[in-house]
């Protein structure tokens, strides 16, 4: 049996707690890699020792055999009920069943509760199934539970960790994103109706990629991914099939080995592809739908988000592919040729909301929504959060309207006046100066540098020859933080400049 942590504990704690306080419909939010479906087996393994016997519903019928390995790895007697693979007796302790199957077949009437997976994406049939079944328990899982109504079927919502716990507590890896052509990825979508969608009021897809689908946009998710996604293993969400052919296409024009995945392949093939992508043969993956869910390779460290939506919870469900943690995997890096996560955020902003009661939207909430507080760096693409002035990938300040501040450190600095080049507003040019000497000896650079570091560090300031002869001194981590992002920052104008030549 699996070993539970100790959030897993809890949650299963709070659930048997919402029981008792009689909540018979209740939904367990926790973020992707945080073991909903070890929750589910524990869960199950409890209910057979008591000689109760559970149901567990999945979205997808490819998602059968996951959740089935599960369960079996805990010694569960398992059956299934999906499609012509059907094979269960009433032994079973657990029945993982697929929702399309039960609509065609129903579903055994003799379990004493179900668990729905990816409840957010809640069919006719969920609902049919839990008015039938009005005297059982159902406990919906989720890593994003956002669905309009969702509270109108579940009456209890128990929260897990979140996305940014998770990462803190080593669960799950951190991100760097960027978001490279944002002003082009706004244009194109512009004249884009939106309406109903399988992921909610969302943008049509037949607009949506004819918008998306341009030589230019597919063009630049190559060289992006060549100059900052570090030739890792990527998997990349397009638009739709022809969409995702054409970035499979370039890639392998640019002789990058990439490899397209969609509804329709066979299931032979998909394996093939599958496994040459954990072996490190197919570095790329592309697909429409196929990787948003239930897609367990957590080797991928790069993500290419190629599909713009309105859809927070496919967003991040969608970026929930890249942060599980993997043998030497320290980091995801996100290409957003979408602008997701300027009007979503990164993972980490992520917090679970209150269940959806299906009330109409205040339109005020709507528009403060809508203006979204993160923005691209307009050097190298990088995606800030919201308090951030500095660039964190390449030191560059960005401008700030209003009251013009900028922070530093914990100190307010106005923006433009003799701070804005990221020094603290009574430091010393000559203390600057020898720090950053100490800096560039330590690392073995031309002492020449430590002249430029200063000039950018105090505009204006006069930095006399005769300080080659201060002695130099080690850095505070300010500084030494101040000069790496710097030294980023040069580097990524001077290859910019080489390129352009």
């Amino acid at each position: 049996m699996f070993t539970l942590h100790p959030f897993q504990e809890q949650i299963i704690t709070d659930l048997s707690q919402g029981y008792l306080q009689g909540h018979r419909r209740q939904v367990c939010a926790l973020a992707t890699g945080g073991g909903k479906t070890v929750v589910a087996a524990h869960l199950g393994h409890r209910a057979a020792s008591k000689g109760r016997k559970m149901l567990f519903i999945v979205d997808r019928i490819e998602l059968c055999g996951q959740a089935a390995e599960t369960f079996n790895d805990m010694g569960l007697s398992v059956g299934i009920l999906r499609g012509d693979a059907t094979s269960y007796t009433q032994a079973d302790e657990i029945i993982v069943a697929s929702i399309q199957t039960i609509r065609s077949r129903s579903a055994p009437d003799w379990m004493d509760f179900a668990i729905i997976d990816e409840c957010h994406i809640l069919h006719s049939e969920h609902i049919r199934l839990m008015e039938a079944w009005s005297d059982k328990a159902f406990i919906g899982l989720s890593a994003t539970p956002l669905r309009k109504g969702l509270g109108k079927h579940f009456t209890n919502l128990v929260r897990g960790p979140s996305i940014r716990e998770l990462t803190e507590q080593g669960f799950l890896v951190k991100v760097r994103a960027y978001a490279p052509q944002a002003d082009a990825i706004l244009s194109a979508l512009d004249g884009v109706s939106c309406g109903t969608t399988t992921a909610g009021y969302d943008y049509k897809d037949a607009e949506l990629g004819a918008a998306m689908n341009r030589k230019e946009l597919v063009g630049d998710i190559v060289r992006t991914w060549q100059e900052k996604g570090e030739d890792r293993p990527t998997l990349c969400f397009a638009v739709n099939i022809a969409h995702s052919k054409s970035i499979r296409d370039d890639f392998i024009a640019a002789g990058v080995n990439a490899a397209h995945l969609d509804a329709y392949t066979d299931a032979t093939e998909r394996r093939e592809i599958i496994d040459g992508f954990k072996a490190g043969a197919i570095k790329l993956l592309t697909s429409v739908n196929v990787l948003g869910i239930g897609f367990n390779v957590p080797d991928a460290s790069c993500l290419i988000l190629a599909r713009p939506t309105l859809s927070e919870a496919l967003h991040i469900q969608q970026c929930g592919r890249g942060i599980r943690t993997a043998p030497g995997k320290e980091d995801c890096i996100l290409l957003d040729h979408s602008g997701n996560c300027l009007k979503h955020g990164l993972p980490h902003h992520f917090i679970v909301p209150d269940l959806d009661q299906g009330d109409k939207p205040d339109p005020a909430k709507k528009k403060r929504k809508e203006k979204s507080p993160f923005v691209a760096c307009k050097e190298c693409g990088a995606v800030m959060d919201p308090d951030e002035v500095t660039c964190p990938q390449c030191g560059l300040d960005r401008p700030v309207s209003g009251t013009r501040i900028a922070y530093r450190e914990g100190k307010l600095v106005e923006f433009g006046s003799a701070g804005a080049g990221g020094q603290d507003a009574g430091e010393d040019p000559a203390t600057f100066y020898r720090m950053a000497m100490g800096y560039v000896l330590a690392h073995g650079k031309n002492p020449g540098r430590a002249y430029h570091l200063t000039q950018a560090r105090h505009p204006g300031a006069r930095v006399p020859w005769s300080w080659r002869n201060l002695p130099p001194l080690d850095p505070t981590p300010e500084v030494a933080r101040w000069i790496k992002n710097r030294n980023l920052h040069d580097l990524i104008r001077w290859q910019n400049r080489r390129g352009a030549a």
